[in-house]
């Protein structure tokens, strides 16, 4: 492997890992509906976005996310399901504002009974303020 090539490795092998173990962990638990997420629209679901997805066709799942979005303004499971896709699409910065949003929307949430969303929206916020600090934004 040449140099450059093992730097691009050792760059983005974590990232990788980290996007394959939670689209495992999002299709595990993609069915269940958190206490606390009721829903407006009975058509769209909040833990809608990534039901289907097809990774050859992320531009139509964020389509389909955004709609789901814009349904549950207050719930933070899409904002946290959009950042995947934007992350998954190469989309940083998108994916940083959704995670910024949802932790805001969870904070306010002072009995949201979801510890699993809690620590997966800390790992990903702890991710933006490593790349934010690596490129000297932080």
């Amino acid at each position: 492997m040449r140099p450059a090539q093992a730097r691009c490795c050792s760059r983005w092998g974590p990232k990788l890992v980290l996007i394959g173990c939670l689209l495992l962990l999002i299709q595990a638990c993609g069915n269940a509906e958190s206490p606390q997420a009721a829903s407006p629209d009975p058509k769209v679901k909040p833990s809608s976005c990534l039901e289907d997805l097809d990774l050859q066709r992320l531009d139509k799942a964020l389509k389909h996310c955004n709609a789901v979005v814009v349904s549950h303004p207050d719930n933070p499971v899409p904002l946290t399901d959009r950042s995947l896709i934007h992350t998954l699409m190469g989309s940083d910065d998108e994916a940083c504002a959704d995670v910024s949003k949802a932790t805001s929307l969870l904070t306010g949430k002072k009995t949201s009974k979801d510890p699993l969303l809690r620590h997966e929206l800390a790992v990903r916020q702890q991710s933006c303020k490593q790349r934010a600090t690596m490129a000297g934004n932080g």
